[in-house]
């Protein structure tokens, strides 16, 4: 297959799925043909090398939402059973079976939606966490200048100003791991997401 040929078929199928961003999508493979043409492939080499249309149409279908996945879904079904005449047939069971897949989809759709919730709520819980050791910081230190006024004893101040650099150092101390961790979870839940996804392309 040569390069126009890859790429005319590769635009065909984007389209067809509704991929958006499809034209930036053609740059880039375009752009990676000519860069391989230009290491010394042949033209066939280049395009050879490539990934298989199919996989990089499926693949740019999981960056869809998972509604629009779920429609092209029901869209294919449909017009499989116009193709083999049974259009009216798909209606009908459609209708009828609307009071059991319409809360079944609802209440898929509802667990996906509590588990993305779920795993956010991690990532902004270990921040939480950070959030409140700098702050704990800052308010033991200046707790500790109570004592200026007689509020508090010497040795409470002290003990307050200790805290304060006890807390700073574990803020410091787990900005990094947080910051790895926060980049692990994003992966996780895109993982956990294209794997939902990836059951409707």
């Amino acid at each position: 297959m040569l390069r126009d040929e890859y790429i005319s078929v590769l635009r065909t199928r984007l389209k067809e799925n509704e991929i958006p961003n499809a034209d930036g999508m053609i740059e880039f493979y375009e752009e990676m043909i000519a860069d391989r043409m230009e290491d010394g492939m042949s033209e066939e080499e280049a395009v050879a090398a490539m990934e298989d249309i199919d996989h990089v149409v499926a693949q740019a279908k999981l960056d869809r939402p998972l509604p629009a996945l779920m429609l092209d879904k029901v869209k294919e079904s449909r017009e499989k059973a116009n193709e083999r005449s049974k259009g009216g047939l798909w209606i009908a069971l459609a209708i009828v079976g609307f009071p059991v897949w319409f809360p079944l989809t609802i209440a898929f759709l509802a667990v996906v939606f509590s588990l993305y919730i779920s795993l956010w709520a991690i990532v902004i819980s270990i921040y939480a966490v950070e959030f409140a050791f700098g702050i704990s910081a800052v308010a033991c230190f200046f707790g500790g200048f109570a004592v200026i006024f007689g509020q508090i004893p010497f040795a409470a101040a002290v003990a307050m100003w200790g805290c304060a650099l006890l807390l700073a150092g574990l803020c410091l101390l787990l900005w990094k791991p947080i910051l790895l961790a926060t980049k692990g979870m994003i992966e996780i839940i895109k993982w956990v997401f294209r794997k939902i996804k990836s059951a409707f392309v």
